[in-house]
């Protein structure tokens, strides 16, 4: 009798397991670039935007830039600790929600290295 009540007890913590991860999946991430959110329709959307850093400025801990792709550009606040390796003309994916014409950071991911510029150490 126990035997069942077990295998009852992880058909419905798997069944919970799916309902949970089917709920968290329709929330998903896109990447895009400036260009597609500047001729898409993306306005509230969670996106990873990916681009070239430009226009950086900071104020404590209150920075803004634009990422640029070549064709257009888009205004990002991060409000939290500059990363040691952004700088202007950085490769970076900006996570955030995209409303009013600008993202809303949450998290910042710069590339260690682009293309031909790899350290010689790695």
């Amino acid at each position: 009798m126990q035997r069942k009540t077990k295998l009852v007890a992880a058909g419905v913590g798997i069944a919970l397991l799916f309902g949970l991860l089917t709920t968290t999946s329709t929330t998903t991430t896109q990447f895009v670039s400036p260009t597609e959110l500047d001729e898409g329709s993306h306005e509230g959307d969670r996106v990873n935007l990916e681009g070239r850093v430009a226009n950086l400025s900071t104020t404590g801990e209150r920075i803004t830039f634009e990422v640029a792709d070549g064709n257009a550009s888009v205004p990002v606040v991060y409000e939290k600790t500059m990363p040691e390796t952004m700088g202007e003309g950085r490769v970076v994916v900006a996570k955030g929600v995209y409303e009013d014409g600008r993202l809303q950071a949450g998290q910042l991911s710069v590339r260690a290295h682009e293309g031909s510029e790899r350290p010689e150490n790695t």
